[in-house]
């Protein structure tokens, strides 16, 4: 009897103390407020910096093959020649999910502050 009490008052204070443990962390963004259908921004191509993550996992910017590591760079390179550059990040949906949210981390790295997410099949 004195072992079920035990089991019992363990088993209480693992699932009291469990849900209190968060450790998910995620990625911060600041969404836009509610807006109308209608609303679009229209951005000359110009002003357009294209990442890609294939489905193999590379990465395309602006359709030539770069390094992760080199992202950065690239960015910021593009945001001093053009102030008003827009950075888009193009995933496949059968790309890693991690590579996704590492060019996304580069991309904040960088600087850039005008950023869309997008899934393509391209």
């Amino acid at each position: 009897m004195a072992s079920t009490s035990d089991v019992a008052f363990l088993l209480l204070v693992f699932f009291i103390v469990m849900p209190m443990k968060t450790d998910e962390i995620g990625i911060s963004l600041v969404l836009p407020g509610k807006s109308n259908v209608n609303d679009t921004a229209k951005v000359n191509l110009k002003n357009v910096a294209t990442i890609r993550v294939l489905p193999s996992n590379g990465i395309l910017f602006d359709e030539q093959p770069v390094r992760l590591s080199d992202l950065v760079r690239l960015i910021q390179d593009r945001l001093t020649s053009n102030d008003k550059t827009v950075v888009i990040l193009e995933t496949h949906p059968d790309a890693n999910y991690g590579m996704m949210v590492a060019c996304l981390d580069e991309v904040k790295l960088s600087g850039a502050r005008k950023f869309s997410l997008k899934t393509t099949k391209i």
